[in-house]
């Protein structure tokens, strides 16, 4: 991604739009990057003006004497284009519009951005926003703070995408807030053209970013979103927050841009096969964010629970089984008699526990409780156990995570405890923080220890046959309609094509009774979407169809691993509450993986919903239909 290099590492920068007021945005954004001491060179651009803050002014980009890397435009939309013809003029490749007034305000707007883009990209230039609040790189042959942040983190591994200006200014500030060194921040603004998946691009090649954060509310392209995320998690952590999950979140969200609302269950099954760390909130965002540069730790899900009253541990016991985590216990409650001490003498007797992957430590301050000696403490239990010589075969105790809570007043931000150079310890406000942080990385760990999987190639499919039965099966006389359903002896020759089986006749009970059922259907966002609904023994797949709002459905993107299938076996089976289905397991994934397959292969099939039972070792159709979209012409 060298098409975006300029953008993060200029050596020559011009703002237009810069004004002589000291209230003005383009005022505000010049002396940022003033403030920030870059490194290069900053131009203003301002027709009216002989200078700006003391640095002589040129009108137009024609005219500014350098070959300027990057331009900054903070104009009103009705002056936007002819500024964009001095941009091509003066040979610019990378512009960020500030401005609004675009696809932002209204149809009139949307149109105007569509004709500077097409203008821009005829000449082979690539634009952030508009609308966006600017950019941040902060490495130390750039320090570049074009951007309306009043302040900036210290230079650190992590980068920040954001679609909300606003909200990206308030995590900027939050993170030099806690002290999270932040090395690259983008508003993305309308994203007319640099998109999210092109900085998760740019940013997952660069070996000076160890951690990514973003905070959206819409996606442009979710299946390339995926794609390129899979590769990224497997070697550096992305961290995510997802608004716009209810309806009413849907409608504001699609107020301020122009976006298509993705069903939030669909959303978190993207995640989830990408190794993307969900988390609700932004303060959860830095909470999980803060445990994973923490330092080189690997994690299970056996936790311990090491405190000074019983309380707090209550909580903690609580949300750790909340979270899917297993309490360890007893809890080991040290009490408050030479508390610093017991800290120092009981906690690596914990960590060296192989039966313990994880440990939460505890801390309230009761009378003359020396806060800063329990710090020491803990910190010297750790360095203890950082001697420990090796043993083959277990978890170092140095490795094992541990986070902790001090329940202290007057200040309610996640710190941090330094044990040495490598290694730090979170120390949470909040018992349930600590708790939801260290599960979400331990998840995070899980996804990187397993096998990433493969699409298998599989035996007896020949998706080009099944999609010419499909195709050569439209109904004659019916053109108008827009789609068409497969007659059940279409759907038996269309599924053979692909390796599966279809009973003679559909049976008309067959949806109470089926073993399993699979339902392929295409979303406008994300493609074909695949799901999987086990019967039990008590209940008929139907009865679980309609019952599964309470659980969060057994969901995949096509085309799926065979990593994937496993987990969505996995999660179908959760949702039916039995492992009556376990022995019918590798005839179940086969018949996911050619389903998969035949969506990602056969575009025009719209939604398949199809009914199976076991009969001797093969998966039988007994029940369902194919809609499938009819070809123009």
């Amino acid at each position: 991604m060298t098409s975006l290099h300029h953008f993060f590492h200029p050596k020559v920068v011009a703002v237009v739009g810069a004004s002589r007021g000291a209230d003005r945005l383009g005022h505000v954004i010049f002396r940022h990057i003033l403030n920030s001491d870059f490194r290069g060179t900053v131009y203003p651009v301002n027709p009216s003006a002989q200078s700006v803050a003391a640095v002589k002014a040129y009108p137009s980009l024609r005219d500014v004497p350098e070959q300027v890397d990057l331009a900054v435009i903070v104009v009103p939309a009705s002056q936007i284009l002819p500024v964009a013809d001095d941009v091509i003029a003066a040979g610019i490749k990378h512009v960020m519009i500030v401005s609004s007034g675009f696809s932002d305000m209204d149809p009139p707007g949307l149109e105007l951005e569509r004709e500077l883009l097409e203008k821009l990209r005829s000449a082979g230039c690539r634009l952030i926003g508009p609308n966006s609040l600017g950019l941040i790189q902060m490495d130390e042959q750039t320090q570049l703070n074009a951007s309306f942040a009043p302040q900036v983190p210290e230079y650190g591994r992590v980068a920040i995408a954001s679609h909300s200006g606003a909200l990206g200014i308030t995590i900027l500030d939050y993170a030099a807030y806690i002290g999270v060194g932040v090395a690259s921040f983008v508003s993305l603004g309308n994203r007319a053209d640099v998109s999210g998946n092109d900085l998760l691009q740019y940013w997952g090649a660069d070996p000076s970013i160890d951690m990514i954060l973003l905070y959206l509310e819409s996606f442009g392209n979710p299946r390339n979103f995926s794609r390129i995320a899979r590769r990224i998690t497997r070697q550096k952590p992305i961290l995510a927050v997802k608004s716009a999950r209810t309806p009413v979140g849907h409608d504001v969200a699609n107020s301020r841009t122009v976006s298509v609302a993705a069903e939030d269950a669909t959303v978190e099954a993207m995640f989830q096969q990408a190794g993307v760390i969900r988390v609700d909130t932004l303060q959860e965002l830095f909470d999980v964010a803060v445990l994973l540069r923490a330092g080189p730790i690997r994690a299970g899900r056996r936790v311990a629970v090491v405190t000074n009253t019983a309380g707090g541990a209550v909580m903690t016991v609580d949300r750790l089984v909340r979270e899917g985590l297993e309490f360890i216990g007893p809890v080991i409650n040290i009490g408050f008699e030479t508390l610093a001490e017991s800290y120092r003498v009981v906690l690596p007797q914990v960590l060296r526990d192989p039966a313990i992957d994880a440990v939460i430590v505890l801390f309230t301050p009761v009378g003359p409780s020396n806060e800063e000696a329990v710090r020491v403490a803990i910190s010297a239990a750790l360095c203890e156990v950082a001697n420990d010589p090796p043993t083959p075969g277990v978890r170092h105790p140095y490795e094992k995570p541990v986070v902790a809570n001090f329940l202290t007043t007057g200040d309610y931000r996640v710190r941090c405890l330094e044990v040495d150079p490598e290694r730090e310890i979170p120390i949470y406000p909040f018992p349930e923080q600590a708790v939801r942080a260290l599960a979400k990385v331990i998840a995070y760990h899980e996804y990187r220890d397993k096998d990433p999987g493969v699409v298998p190639e599989l035996d007896r499919i020949q998706t080009d046959d099944s999609r010419a039965v499909i195709l050569a099966s439209a109904p004659t006389g019916e053109e108008e309609a827009s789609s068409y359903h497969l007659t059940w002896t279409a759907l038996s020759d269309a599924l053979s094509a692909i390796g599966l089986e279809a009973a003679p006749e559909p049976d008309e009970r067959a949806e109470e009774n089926a073993a399993f059922n699979i339902t392929m259907e295409s979303d406008p966002l994300f493609g074909p979407l695949l799901r999987l609904h086990l019967s039990s023994e008590e209940r008929g797949v139907a009865v679980l169809r309609r019952t599964a709002t309470q659980t969060l459905p057994a969901v995949r993107l096509v085309p799926l691993t065979d990593a994937d299938a496993r987990g969505i076996w996995s999660e179908a089976e959760v949702n039916s509450g039995s492992a009556s289905m376990e022995p019918h397991l590798s005839i179940v994934l086969d018949a996911v993986l050619r389903m998969s397959q035949w969506g990602e292969e056969v575009p025009e099939i719209v939604r398949a919903d199809l009914y199976f039972t076991v009969v001797k070792d093969k998966a039988v159709c007994v029940a369902g239909h194919v809609e499938v979209a009819r070809l123009n012409g």
